[in-house]
């Protein structure tokens, strides 16, 4: 179906009656005393259908009033309905005011009727404010009633969907100042989902569009860009708060999808922004930074790994030292878990590096933990022979405890030293039960095989 306007204006408007001025002779009814008509239009605006008469002009009257109002053209002038692509333009020449006119915007025009008479037809126009307007002519008035019904449901369904459309970027606005920043660019997809479907409602009145409900839906549009980059500004910075907060946790799989739907929003917003400089170039900074982000949080679980590892050489405290190997393991076991199951990687490390430094680092804990667990025994056999019984029962409890989180990783990752770890831990719990009971009644832990 070929859009309204194009059909109802294949053949152009008179260009002599757009443009002529002054009173008409015997022969021939003249136009308008001041100004032609065109001169009413505004820049864009494209004429389609034009009627006039040349004694009757126009009445108008208030909806259920029976009072009326009659302006009719001057001697040898006429009156002239105008419907252009926005609106109905109703000019009568030389009243007793001057040229008369009165317009009707496509969007407030409400009902549109037409009778036949013996001489002359009539439209009559109800707006949205109840106002009749009655234009008699003794020309086919049915395309212009046709016109003026079809073009006014799509221009008001162009303001609907406008309406709708603003009325979810004011609810956009409202969820992102309340940090409810996916329920805001929802409402934000929304209203683009409604200026589209006013861009449809457009081009079904013309072919190339029509400039005015253009205009209008373009500045919804830029309503919806500014909230958007606000909504895709806002979710991004909550995400790299998020992204962070994972990352000083150790939870780097956690941060990586934070950081990438940071990474997401900005370049969505990046890409319906680039044509600003300024904004494109605090987008760009924000986008490096989080690049630079992930490629740091990327090379994290290794690196804390390695250098839990290289503390626990340095340090000269078994407890210090078992306690960072421990650490070590975690970060390293933590790395080759990461992308496990994935088919593309996203953190670094080779993974049969990864396992070596698993093994290695496996067997230095245990190693460390039982060295831990000898020497707090001895202290405490010293503190026991000299009937300090609570002394040595907290040096004991050192090292059974040591030794309970140690057997999980020898039986697991160190299996050939799971049956040393295992007597050893019996061995403190022994000494723990020997103790005399009435220096210290706590409860002592079992452990576990």
């Amino acid at each position: 179906m070929a859009p309204i306007i194009n059909s109802y204006n294949s053949g152009g408007v008179d260009q002599s009656a757009l443009e002529g001025t002054g009173r008409g002779g015997i022969l021939s009814d003249g136009y308008l005393r001041s100004d032609p008509l065109a001169a009413y239009l505004d820049d864009d605006e494209e004429p389609v259908i034009l009627r006039s008469n040349a004694k009757k002009g126009v009445v108008r009257r208030a909806v259920g009033s029976e009072e009326s109002e009659r302006v009719t053209p001057g001697d040898g002038y006429r009156a002239f309905a105008l419907a252009t692509d926005t609106r109905l333009l109703i000019v009568v020449g030389d009243t007793e005011y001057g040229d008369w006119s009165v317009t009707v915007p496509l969007t407030d025009v409400e009902v549109v009727e037409h009778s036949d008479g013996v001489l002359a037809s009539e439209f009559v126009v109800t707006t949205a404010d109840d106002a009749q307007l009655y234009f008699p002519c003794r020309e086919d008035l049915t395309p212009m009633v046709e016109y003026l019904d079809a073009a006014s449901l799509r221009w008001i369904a162009v303001e609907e969907r406008l309406d709708d459309a603003r009325e979810a970027v004011m609810e956009a606005d409202r969820l992102t100042r309340s940090r409810r920043y996916d329920e805001g660019m929802a409402a934000v997809r929304d209203a683009m989902r409604e200026t589209d479907a006013a861009r449809r409602s457009e081009r079904e009145l013309a072919e190339g569009g029509v400039a005015a409900a253009a205009a209008r839906i373009e500045r919804v549009e830029e309503r919806i860009a500014s909230g958007r980059l606000r909504t895709l500004e806002g979710r991004a910075a909550h995400a790299i708060d998020r992204a962070e907060a994972h990352w000083r946790e150790g939870e780097y799989a956690q941060a990586h999808d934070a950081y990438g739907r940071a990474h997401d929003d900005y370049e969505e917003a990046l890409s319906v922004n680039g044509g600003d400089p300024e904004v494109a170039e605090r987008l760009r900074t924000k986008l490096d930074r989080v690049e630079r982000n992930v490629a740091a949080l990327e090379r994290a679980p290794v690196e804390r790994a390695e250098d839990a590892h290289e503390r626990a050489g340095e340090a000269d405290d078994l407890g210090e030292r078992g306690d960072e190997l421990a650490f070590a393991l975690d970060r390293y076991r933590t790395a080759l878990e990461l992308d496990w199951g994935r088919s593309a990687r996203r953190f670094d490390g080779d993974t049969e590096a990864i396992r070596a430094a698993v093994d290695t680092v496996a067997r230095e804990l245990v190693e460390a933990r039982r060295r831990y667990a000898a020497q707090r025994v001895r202290r405490g056999d010293v503190h026991r022979d000299g009937g300090r019984h609570a002394r040595a029962e907290a040096r004991y409890r050192d090292a059974y405890d040591a030794l309970v989180e140690t057997v999980p990783v020898a039986r697991e990752l160190v299996p050939e030293t799971r049956d040393a770890v295992q007597d050893h831990c019996d061995a403190v719990e022994r000494r723990l039960r020997g103790l005399d009971s009435t220096d210290d009644q706590t409860p002592v832990p079992r452990g576990t095989s």
